[in-house]
């Protein structure tokens, strides 16, 4: 058994302004990614912030979900906790996380592992070899 936390920073999300401003919105697509992998989930509260985002919590047997957006950058921070869970609850999760990262379309993403008592946590499919690794979907242009 192990636990996994990983923290997602993605910007220039190109998803429509509500997924960034409702948190009806969020919360729907966030329960509909985790309804379709039978993650087990015993409470979830979403609500916008005062600067116009939405915060948002899933937590349940041992996991957590939270998503924080900033419609004004058009980024988003999630952040994943599964802990001593089956393999099938870890990929799940994953699936779940990497799903919503598609739903907001991030031009830019960042994916942090989060180090327990400074050991390297080992990590496969779309997860990241070092601890911290970009992923671009297109090219950025560089300006000079």
């Amino acid at each position: 058994m192990k636990n996994i936390h990983f923290v997602g920073e993605w910007f220039d999300c190109c998803a429509p302004k509500t997924l960034l401003t409702d948190a009806q919105a969020i919360q729907t697509h966030c329960m509909a990614h985790v309804t379709r992998r039978h993650l087990p989930i015993r409470y979830e509260h979403f609500t916008s912030t005062a600067l116009d985002g939405v915060i948002g919590a899933i937590t349940g047997n041992g996991i957590h979900l939270v998503v924080r957006t900033f419609p004004r950058r058009d980024a988003v921070i999630a952040d994943l906790f599964v802990a001593d869970s089956e393999p099938a609850d870890i990929a799940a999760a994953m699936q779940v996380f990497n799903g919503l990262r598609d739903e907001f379309r991030p031009l830019r993403a960042l994916l942090h592992r989060v180090q327990r008592d400074g050991q390297s946590l080992p990590v496969q499919g779309r997860t990241p070899r070092k601890p911290t690794e970009v992923f671009l979907t297109k090219p950025v242009r560089r300006v000079i």
